[in-house]
């Protein structure tokens, strides 16, 4: 497969980056597989350096940054048909490229930009099955029909392999703290929306392990979310896009507003008068969605211990919202910033 190669950013790695190398290589030849480190003060490129033959160091300047150098660098989109980019920390299944690259095969014209895996969580502890939960409804409702609609909101950084010659004409942007989402938005704009979702290329990634690195992974990925809003001007051009980020954008800010009205105001209500009061609007978001959803992925996950996590879940779950609804404001209202490497997975 001389017309594939992969791409993956790393920065502090060492812990985990021996394993991912060794998954790719059940992929493709350690020859074709690239790896930028952006400024590790660990042994991130010396531990890669004796896998594959292609490690470049450079100072720290951000994933976005480390990306756009590697491409050039390398030459890259020069060399090779398709570039899979695969994150430090993910390990792609050994079919992924099987699943993928027919899409590209049976369109001539080269009309599909690219195709974008399935993301699985490893679940390790109570955090990370919640994530597996998250990542299973969002990739077979959300992905599924974004892909239907050509509007598909984020094209995940470590599972999303594109044709080359995008990368002739465009860079991944700087200013936001979601790369990823802020160069789907832009191939969008550019009317570059054939993106293809396939469910079989899986690729299976490190979660946070404790809470505080839960809150500030998710706090960078919704703040993201609201930079790149303003940053594209939703819902200004009229595209399918546009309309499927309104959509998410409400259901999250009116999730929010739900469990801010149930702590400030139904709670005290119904502590000093009847608990009926407080108990109908949990009991029917519980039933109409949350234990549905669940037993529905514990059901195609053929797993049902998802389902003694029920109160983690659910605390998870109402903590994202109201982190939401802050984030609203830091995204909306605050400087640009740029992506850093700040969670601890492991």
């Amino acid at each position: 497969m001389n017309d594939v190669c992969i791409l993956i950013p790393a920065h502090n790695e060492s812990r985990i980056i021996s394993s991912t190398l060794a998954s790719v290589a059940r992929l493709l030849p350690p020859e074709h597989t690239y790896l930028v480190d952006d400024g590790s003060s660990d042994s991130t490129t010396e531990i890669a350096s004796t896998q594959i033959p292609h490690v470049l160091k450079i100072p720290n300047s951000g994933k976005a940054v480390a990306l756009n150098t590697a491409l050039i660098r390398f030459a890259l989109p020069q060399k090779y048909d398709f570039i899979l980019f695969i994150d430090a920390d993910t390990n792609p299944d050994p079919d992924f490229l099987t699943y993928a690259l027919p899409h590209f095969a049976a369109d001539p014209f080269k009309k599909i930009v690219c195709v974008v895996g399935r993301v699985k969580g490893l679940g390790t502890n109570w955090i990370s099955r919640y994530r597996q939960w998250e990542y299973h409804v969002s990739h077979f409702i959300h992905k599924r029909a974004q892909a239907n609609l050509k509007s598909i909101v984020v094209v995940p950084g470590c599972a999303t392999i594109y044709r080359s010659y995008i990368f002739n004409e465009l860079q991944f942007p700087v200013g936001t703290l979601t790369e990823d989402m802020d160069f789907t938005f832009l191939l969008h704009r550019q009317g570059l929306s054939n993106i293809v979702f396939e469910d079989r290329s899986v690729v299976r990634v490190q979660d946070p392990q404790r809470l505080p690195d839960f809150i500030k992974q998710i706090t960078r990925w919704y703040t993201g979310f609201w930079q790149v809003v303003r940053k594209h001007q939703i819902p200004w051009h009229g595209q399918t896009l546009d309309l499927e980020v309104v959509m998410l954008g409400i259901e999250g800010l009116y999730n929010g507003m739900i469990v801010l009205l149930l702590l400030f105001s139904l709670i005290p209500l119904a502590l000093s008068q009847n608990l009926g009061i407080l108990a109908y609007p949990a009991l029917i978001d519980f039933l109409a969605f949350f234990l549905p959803s669940l037993i529905w992925t514990s059901v195609a996950e053929k797993n049902f211990r998802y389902l003694l996590y029920i109160p983690h879940f659910y605390f998870l779950r109402s903590l994202s919202s109201l982190i939401f609804i802050r984030s609203f404001f830091l995204g909306l209202l605050s400087p640009a910033k740029e992506y850093t490497w700040d969670s601890r997975r492991y």
